[in-house]
């Protein structure tokens, strides 16, 4: 039988200054680990580009076929851009990145440690939360995203397990994956896309142009995801007349709920700041 390795081995020193401990997860474009950080001696969660289409020689990364070159390159160029973009955002709700290097024919950065669960992982554990409480937890999600939209870029893939609930009961919006500038044109706009129920409509076409009310529609889809414990309809499927039904939510979370995930664009809140506005002012007063 033929082991895959995927994971780099524990105890594997990265940049001379990182041991790996564990590892934390993996994903569409990488791996994650617990490292200690011999500099500092703290713990620290270190990602590691590994898409799908590669594989390991001991620790070297390389395309599983020559065809493959090209788009591992590009989508390196990619991962890189992801920790430029976090870097840029100063807020204690979103993941703070520490450090970005090349290795292995690969690269990695290196965040902050969060001890906690995903917003996913809590639920699911813990059941469903109230309605005040659901929206606290938005009100600190939209507070981060106001942030990032602040400096021009859009994150993306917002979604329950991109959201991590600390020890300590704070939030952190992590995982920028999908991130981007608004208003610049993309390509193929779906090659990021895989959160199809946290998804709003417009971003399925070929092409498409970042909105902030993109991220909008994904907050939407958390609210109702903490007052559901279920994933709400894919857009994709809404358009095609299979209903959002909303009738057993409080008539606020309701009302909010119609708005920010509205099927068109124009009728979302129009950003965070805005979105967190209305929460707060208008209808909740908190």
């Amino acid at each position: 039988m033929i082991t895959i390795q995927y994971y780099l081995n524990e105890g594997t020193i990265l940049k001379k200054r990182y041991r790996i401990i564990e590892p934390l997860g993996r994903g569409g474009f990488g791996m994650t680990y617990l490292c200690s950080d011999f500099h500092t001696g703290n713990s620290v969660a270190v990602k590691e580009f590994f898409p799908r289409g590669a594989e390991r020689e001991g620790n070297f990364v390389k395309p599983i076929s020559s065809d493959l070159k090209e788009a591992y390159f590009e989508r390196l160029s990619s991962f890189s851009e992801e920790f430029t973009i976090m870097s840029k955002i100063d807020d204690d709700r979103v993941v703070k990145v520490l450090d970005l290097f090349t290795e292995n024919n690969t690269a990695y950065y290196v965040m902050e440690f969060i001890s906690g669960r995903t917003l996913r992982d809590s639920v699911k554990s813990d059941g469903v939360v109230d309605e005040s409480e659901a929206l606290e937890i938005i009100d600190e999600i939209l507070k981060g995203v106001s942030s990032i939209h602040e400096r021009g870029y859009i994150h993306g893939d917002l979604k329950p397990t991109n959201v991590m609930l600390t020890d300590e009961g704070k939030i952190k919006v992590m995982d920028f994956g999908a991130a981007c500038l608004k208003d610049v044109y993309l390509m193929n706009s779906l090659s990021k896309v895989v959160s199809l129920s946290y998804t709003c409509p417009e971003k399925f076409l070929s092409s498409s142009t970042p909105s902030y009310s993109w991220d909008v529609y994904s907050v939407g889809g958390i609210l109702f995801f903490l007052l559901s414990g279920e994933d709400p309809i894919p857009s994709t499927e809404r358009i095609k007349g299979i209903p959002l039904v909303l009738d057993l939510f409080p008539r606020k979370a309701r009302r909010i709920l119609e708005k920010s995930m509205s099927l068109v664009a124009d009728k979302r809140y129009t950003d965070a700041d805005h979105f967190r506005k209305a929460l707060r002012a208008r209808l909740f007063g908190f």
